[in-house]
């Protein structure tokens, strides 16, 4: 005679085991979308051509966030960066931060170029902080490339034009 008990224990332990089976494959798809998201969070950014405002852009905000303040302002009009030396640039330059390219408008020599920024400075969980704020870059073309040809704020309160 068959035992009804053992019939419901053998299902129950067929459930758990397909439960089992499921959580399983559940936590592996888990772990590869994690994987794949840190992957796509390191990857470096895309290089944009420099022949383009949004390539100038990125130069330069890559130059000036690298400490770089000489190449920041080679991307600069050569009138405008005369008024503004590489010492003058750096007290701008954050501690860390990042640059979020939102749009860019051309109309024939001239490109607006809308960014967000965001500077970090200090350390710490409570010792830190940080500042998003948009700005936009005015542009001219000079030649093949594009220039900056008004800085964005507060870099602007210092450097002006032919100095």
């Amino acid at each position: 005679m068959d035992n009804p008990h053992r019939r419901a224990d053998d299902v129950g332990m067929r459930m758990d085991r397909h439960s089992r089976i499921a959580l399983s494959v559940i936590g592996a798809v888990a772990v590869v979308l994690i994987a794949v998201a840190i992957v796509i969070a390191v990857q470096p950014p895309e290089t944009l051509d420099l022949g383009t405002p949004e390539g100038t852009a990125q130069a330069y905000f890559q130059a000036a966030l690298d400490g770089d303040e000489d190449l920041a302002l080679s991307y600069v009009d050569e009138n405008l960066a005369a008024g503004c030396s590489a010492s003058e640039l750096s007290h701008f330059t954050p501690d860390g931060g990042g640059v979020v390219i939102e749009q860019t408008e051309i109309d024939g020599g001239e490109a607006q170029v809308d960014v967000v920024i965001t500077e970090t400075w200090g350390e710490g969980p409570f010792g830190g902080g940080s500042n998003t704020f948009d700005e936009t870059l005015v542009m001219t073309r000079s030649g093949e490339t594009w220039v900056i040809s008004r800085m964005p704020w507060p870099i602007d309160m210092f450097c002006h034009e032919g100095g």
